[in-house]
């Protein structure tokens, strides 16, 4: 390790449980791999996800999230939902952890194609049985459009340190992360917004479609998810579309974006 990674990974330490440790951290992980932006999330459950840290070498990567992201339309990403599925910690390009459509999803559209990103590798890492910790590197065009397999492999040497470091910050934090009442699943939440909002009655099956189409799943994958055939999910999707008079993707996540941010207000309230 060169003396410039052991200056900084000291301070990394020193600052853990500290206000400066995600700004300490960030410094040693640009000594690891050279990324255009970082950004670390905490998602707690249900709740609306927490900024902790970010930074911006280049354009401004991040000027949605607080508009976009943060407002609703988290609860369409993968890292949200590989949090809610308790996915294994450890290190991931973004589409390793997507459906297999995302990249042709109208939500992939609307946020990641304007926020100009190209590539991102997130260090993951679930704690207790709510939180997860995350911390997303990012290229954009002004260096770059991917990360190379050398410099995922030199992260990848360092993912021990980095866990012991995310573990030893945010281990005090987990008792509060404990829900003290049940929550509605997303897919009940749509239920009760759509007969609320738009006098819709949708089936469970129904929203649970509606939900997988929009965070990118193609019908076979949908299949596998709900363990019904590709046929199936291809009568659930016409029901739906049938009963909110829809045409497309596109309508469906414009009839949608609204409910979402509905719901996280009253997460928020």
């Amino acid at each position: 390790m060169a003396a410039n990674e052991l200056d900084s990974l000291a301070r990394a330490i020193d600052s853990v449980g500290k206000a400066d440790f995600y700004e300490k951290l960030e410094v040693y992980l640009r000594q690891c791999m050279d990324f255009d932006n970082i950004v670390v999330i905490i998602f707690d459950g249900t709740q609306t996800p927490s900024v902790r840290f970010r930074r911006i070498y280049g354009p401004d990567v991040f000027q949605y999230i607080e508009s976009d992201y943060l407002t609703g339309a988290y609860v369409l990403d993968p890292i949200y939902h590989f949090h809610l599925e308790r996915g294994k910690s450890g290190i991931y390009r973004l589409l390793d952890v997507a459906p297999d459509q995302f990249k042709r999803s109208r939500y992939y559209e609307w946020y990641y194609g304007r926020i100009g990103i190209t590539d991102e590798i997130s260090i993951v890492m679930t704690i207790g049985r709510n939180m997860t910790a995350t911390i997303s590197m990012g290229k954009d065009g002004s260096s770059g459009d991917m990360f190379s397999s050398k410099a995922d492999a030199v992260l990848r040497k360092h993912q021990p340190v980095i866990m012991a470091l995310l573990k030893a910050h945010l281990t005090p934090s987990v008792e509060a992360s404990v829900r003290t009442k049940p929550e509605l699943s997303l897919t009940e939440s749509l239920i009760n917004a759509m007969r609320t909002r738009f006098a819709v009655n949708l089936s469970h099956r129904q929203a649970e479609v509606a939900l997988l189409i929009l965070r990118g799943h193609s019908s076979p994958s949908i299949g596998l998810n709900l363990d019904i055939s590709p046929q199936t999910v291809k009568v659930f999707r016409k029901q739906l579309y049938r009963k909110c008079n829809l045409s497309s993707q596109a309508e469906l996540f414009a009839l949608m974006m609204p409910i979402f941010e509905q719901l996280t207000h009253a997460d928020a309230a």
